[in-house]
């Protein structure tokens, strides 16, 4: 087994339990301990930046945020990799989804805000930097995401849409809260840290990942150790290299690190 240098874990469901908290005090004394062992800590999540650098402001000292699942990868507030929609497609989305969609809320992820046209209905626990803007065609950021829910609970007939009009340019993925997450094609937390590796000169096989997840299942596989939480889908369980002793809400992540780092 290769000296792992990278660690990088899901959020939700993984090192966060169920009511959205972690253990502040002993995640940074942890990071403190594989840093002195030259160890980076890495966040790898479907949020954005933004709503991942305010929920982790206690903890300062994590060294990178992948975020929108692979679309972007920041390190010390500066992006050092980010692939985004091309901005005629988001045009032609927001004109097609409000549409051809029984859309009751829509809201664009972009690099410095989410942005929507209401409030009303949005899973704003994901939105803390949510600006309402009269007319998204006027927006003028970076984009990596949509979000939409629809006024009914069958989100198949979206799904095949998407995949039937856009699926050379985008991914259409269930999320939580019941809502589609649509983001460019080619991009997944796997393709991230493999970005990141070649970035940082650390052999994918130096990179251990834990996640809980489907949206984590290619890290878990790209990686040279894949740990999956005891709470994991089946298909992350079955595609794992290790499984922690503790679910997410008795401190999995954390538990595993103390034994395979000694900490």
């Amino acid at each position: 087994m290769a000296e792992i240098k990278v660690v990088a874990t899901d959020i939700d469901g993984t090192l966060f339990d169920d009511d959205k908290n972690y253990d502040v005090k002993r995640l940074n004394d942890y990071i403190d301990k594989l840093h002195q062992k030259n160890i980076l800590f890495t966040v790898a999540s479907g949020n954005n930046y933004d709503h991942l650098r305010r929920i982790f402001e206690k903890t300062p000292d994590i060294d990178l945020f992948i975020a929108e699942n692979g679309a972007q990868i920041v390190e010390a507030g500066k992006t050092i990799f980010e692939h985004p929609m091309p901005k005629v497609l988001v045009h032609d989305m927001i004109k097609s989804l409000n549409s051809e969609l029984d859309l009751k809320s829509l809201s664009i992820s972009g690099k410095k805000a989410t942005y929507a046209e209401s409030k009303k209905d949005l899973p704003l626990y994901h939105m803390k930097n949510l600006k309402i803007v009269p007319d998204l065609f006027q927006v003028d950021d970076t984009f990596f995401k949509f979000n939409i829910q629809l006024q009914h609970d069958d989100l198949t007939q979206a799904i095949e849409f998407l995949n039937k009009h856009y699926g050379n340019d985008v991914y259409a993925a269930v999320s939580g809260f019941g809502s589609i997450d649509i983001m460019r094609s080619n991009i997944d937390k796997g393709i991230a840290l493999n970005r990141l590796s070649r970035l940082k000169g650390i052999p994918l096989t130096e990179i251990m990942a834990f996640g809980d997840n489907l949206n984590d299942l290619e890290m878990i596989q790209e990686v040279g150790l894949g740990v999956a939480m005891k709470n994991a889908k089946p298909e992350v369980l079955q595609a794992s290299d290790l499984v922690t002793e503790t679910d997410n809400n008795h401190d999995g992540v954390l538990n595993t690190l103390q034994t395979y780092f000694k900490l």
